[in-house]
C-alpha cells in the first residue's frame, strides 16, 4: 500500500457516505504499518481536504480518524496543522478551511459545530475540479520560487467587484437568469448576501468587468422602471385619460399610458402612441380621437381631477410648456421676510438666496392629499413646516419630481426608511444633510409636510405602523419623539411640497 492507495481509499469512502446520506464515519490509520506516519496523515487529510472543498458532501457532519498510538497522534496532529497553513489557508472561506480548523479545536472534522455564516443566495454554485499543480526542482528554494511566481500570477489575472444598490432586490427571474448564463459561459461566481442590497462578482478580470457592466445596466433598467411606475403613480391622482369604445363606456387608461398622455400634452405634442387592448392607436391631443391603422377610432377625454384646486395666489405665472420653475424671492419682501425668519430662528447661517419652487403638478397632489388627511383625521392640524438639508446634485430632481424616500438612508435612517424633516434649519444645516457644493455653498428646503397623526418611529421601519391592534388605519407620519419631535419622517412622496430652496453659507 502507498500514500496515493491510502488517498484513494478515503476518497471513495467519503463519496460512499455522500450517496448513502451518511452523517458520519471513523477511519482507523491506514496502512501505517507499511508507510510512515506523516506520510498516511498527509494522504488522508489531503482526500479528506478535496472531498470537502468540493462540497460533493452535504449530508456528512463527523469524521473521526481513530489514533491508539500516543506517537502517531503528534504526527497527525503535526500534519493538520501543516495542512491548515498551507493549501487550506489559501482557499478562503472554504468549507475545507472550516474543516481542519474544527479539527486543530476538537480532534475530529465536525462541519455541525461551526459558526453560522450569514445566510447568502448564490446564483449559480456548480462543482469545478481543483487545478492541481506538482512541482519539482533540485532545492526547495526553487520549489518555493516557482510556487510563488504560480501563485502570483492567478493572482494577477484575479479581480473582484462588489455592487451595493437598493435595486438588486428587485432584479427579476429573468435578470437572475441572465446572470447564470454569464457565469455558465465567462466561469466566474456572484454571490448575493441575503442580507444586504449586495452583489459580489469574482473571476478574470475581463470577465468580472463585463459581468459588472450587465448588472449595472439592469439595475439602471430597475431604477428607470421604479421612477416610470411612481410618476405614473403621482399623475393618477391629479388626471385620468380615458377612451370610448363605440356604443360602450369610457374605459381609464392604465397608469403608465395615462402619465404618458399627460406627459405628451403638458408638452404640447400633437399625437402620441397608445396601446388600447393589445393594439396600437394614433392619439390626437388634446381632445383626440385615438386611431388605429385601419382608420378605427375612439373617442378620448381626459379628467382633471384637480380642477377645483387653485395654485397659490403669490405664485408668478409660468409659461404653458414649463412643468416646474424657480423664481428668486426679493429681498425685503413679506414672503422673503417671513421665509428667512423662519430659517433664523434656530440657524444663524448667512442666507444668499430665497428660490420659490412652482411646481403645479406637485402641489395639486399635496392639496388632494391634505383633503384626504383632514377629512380621515377630524381635524385641520395635519400640515407643518419643516426643513430638509440636501445634496447640490439632486436639487433639479427634487424640484420636478419631489421627495424620493428611495434616498432614506444615504444621510440616516434611524426612525425608518422614509424622507426626513426636521423642525429646526439649525439640524438641517449640518453638512451630512446640507452637503456643501464645490463653492462651500449649501442648500436647504423649506417644506410643506402633511404630518397629520403620528408616532415615534423605528429603524428599518417602510411605513408607519397601524393607530391600534384593532384597526387597518395607519398613522400618517412617524417622529423622533411624539411629545417633543426634532424631527418627522414621511413614507409617502406625495406628503411632502418642496416650497422653497434656501441657499447658504
Amino acid at each position: 500500500i502507498d500514500p496515493q492507495n491510502i488517498q484513494e481509499c478515503v476518497k471513495d469512502a467519503l463519496k460512499m457516505c455522500a450517496r448513502k446520506d451518511f452523517t458520519s464515519i471513523s477511519f482507523p490509520a491506514l496502512g501505517t504499518g507499511n508507510v510512515q506516519v506523516s506520510q498516511v496523515a498527509d494522504a488522508m487529510f489531503d482526500a479528506l481536504v478535496e472531498v470537502v472543498a468540493k462540497k460533493s458532501v452535504s449530508t456528512l457532519r463527523l469524521v473521526r480518524i481513530v489514533i491508539f498510538q500516543t506517537a502517531m497522534l503528534t504526527e497527525f496532529y503535526n500534519s493538520m496543522l501543516k495542512k491548515e497553513n498551507t493549501d487550506v489557508q489559501e482557499e478562503e472561506d472554504t468549507d475545507a478551511q472550516e474543516a481542519v480548523t474544527d479539527l486543530q479545536d476538537e480532534g475530529s472534522l465536525s462541519k455541525g459545530n461551526k459558526p453560522q455564516k450569514p445566510e447568502r443566495f448564490v446564483f449559480m454554485d456548480k462543482e469545478v475540479d481543483p487545478a492541481c499543480f506538482h512541482i519539482c526542482g533540485d532545492s526547495q528554494a526553487k520549489v518555493d520560487e516557482a510556487k510563488q511566481w504560480v501563485k502570483d500570477l492567478i493572482l494577477k489575472e484575479q479581480d473582484s467587484s462588489i455592487i451595493t444598490d437598493d435595486a438588486i432586490i428587485n432584479l427579476t427571474t429573468s435578470d437572475r437568469q441572465r446572470i447564470s448564463n454569464m457565469i455558465n459561459t465567462m466561469g466566474v461566481r456572484v454571490e448575493q448576501e441575503s442580507s444586504q442590497d449586495k452583489l459580489t462578482i469574482e473571476g478574470i478580470t475581463k470577465d468580472v468587468l463585463k459581468v459588472t457592466n450587465e448588472i449595472q445596466k439592469m439595475l439602471q433598467r430597475i431604477r428607470s422602471e421604479e421612477e416610470l411606475s411612481r410618476s405614473a403613480e403621482l399623475a393618477s391622482t391629479v388626471v385620468e385619460w380615458q377612451y370610448q369604445q363605440q356604443g360602450g363606456q369610457y374605459q381609464s387608461f392604465d397608469l403608465i399610458h395615462n402619465f404618458r398622455l399627460e406627459q405628451a400634452n403638458e408638452t404640447k405634442k400633437q399625437h402620441v402612441e397608445v396601446t388600447i387592448q393589445g393594439r396600437m392607436y394614433k392619439v390626437t391631443l388634446p381632445n383626440g380621437p385615438a386611431t388605429d391603422n385601419h382608420g378605427n377610432s375612439l373617442d378620448i377625454r381626459r379628467i382633471d381631477k384637480a380642477a377645483h384646486d387653485s395654485l397659490p395666489q403669490y405664485w408668478d405665472t409660468m409659461p404653458d410648456n414649463y412643468l416646474c420653475q424657480s423664481f428668486p424671492i426679493q429681498p425685503g419682501t413679506s414672503e422673503h421676510d417671513e421665509v428667512l425668519g423662519l430659517f433664523q430662528a434656530t440657524c444663524q447661517n448667512s442666507v444668499l438666496k430665497i428660490e420659490r419652487i412652482q411646481n403645479p403638478s406637485l402641489w395639486r397632489n399635496l392639496q388632494i392629499k391634505k383633503q384626504e388627511m383632514d377629512s380621515k383625521n377630524c381635524h385641520q392640524n395635519n400640515e407643518k413646516r419643516l426643513f430638509h438639508g440636501t445634496c447640490p446634485l439632486i436639487i433639479d430632481t427634487i424640484n420636478a419630481n419631489g421627495f424620493n424616500r428611495s434616498y432614506a438612508g444615504k444621510n440616516a435612517a434611524v426612525y425608518g426608511n422614509g424622507t426626513y424633516f426636521a423642525v429646526e434649519a439649525s439640524y438641517s444645516a449640518d453638512d451630512t444633510y446640507s452637503v456643501p457644493d464645490s463653492q462651500g455653498q449649501k442648500h436647504m428646503y423649506l417644506c410643506h409636510v402633511l404630518t397629520g397623526d403620528f408616532t415615534e418611529g423605528q429603524r428599518d421601519m417602510i411605513a408607519p405602523p397601524a393607530k391600534s391592534k384593532s384597526t387597518t388605519q395607519l398613522y400618517d407620519s412617524v417622529t423622533d419623539d411624539p411629545t417633543a419631535p426634532s424631527m418627522f419622517i414621511v413614507f409617502n412622496d406625495i406628503q411632502a411640497y418642496p416650497a422653497y430652496l434656501i441657499t447658504f453659507i
